[in-house]
C-alpha cells in the first residue's frame, strides 16, 4: 500500500486537529465545571453571610426591644412613685387643713367663752 506524502500529511493533520478539538472540549468542560463549582461555593458563602447578618440584626432588635422595655418599666415605676408621693402630700395637707379647722373652731369657742 503506497500512500502519498500529501495524504499521510493530511491524515496526520486531521488526527492532530481531532485530538486538539477533543482536548479543547475536555478543557472547556473542566473549566465550566470549575467555574460552576466556584460560583456555587461563592453562593454558599453569600448565603452563610446573609444568615449571619440576619441573626445579628435579629439579636440587635431583640436587645433594643429589651432595653426599651426596661426603660418603659423604669419610667412607669418613677411615675407611680411620683403619684404615690403626690397622694401622700395631698393627704397630709388634707389632714393639716382638718387640724387647722378644728383648732380654729376650738379657738373661736374659747374666745367666745371669755
Amino acid at each position: 500500500m503506497k500512500t502519498s506524502l500529501k495524504a499521510l500529511l493530511a491524515i496526520a493533520v486531521s488526527l492532530s486537529a481531532s485530538a486538539c478539538t477533543e482536548t479543547e472540549q475536555r478543557n472547556t468542560e473542566a473549566t465550566a465545571d470549575a467555574a460552576g463549582d466556584r460560583t456555587e461555593a461563592a453562593l454558599d458563602r453569600a448565603a452563610t453571610k446573609m444568615d449571619s447578618a440576619g441573626e445579628k440584626a435579629e439579636a440587635k432588635l431583640e436587645a433594643a426591644g429589651n432595653k426599651l422595655e426596661a426603660k418603659m418599666k423604669a419610667a412607669g415605676e418613677k411615675l407611680e412613685a411620683a403619684g404615690n408621693k403626690l397622694e401622700a402630700k395631698t393627704e397630709a395637707m388634707g389632714d393639716a387643713i382638718e387640724r387647722s379647722a378644728s383648732q380654729t373652731k376650738e379657738n373661736v369657742k374659747e374666745a367666745n367663752r371669755k
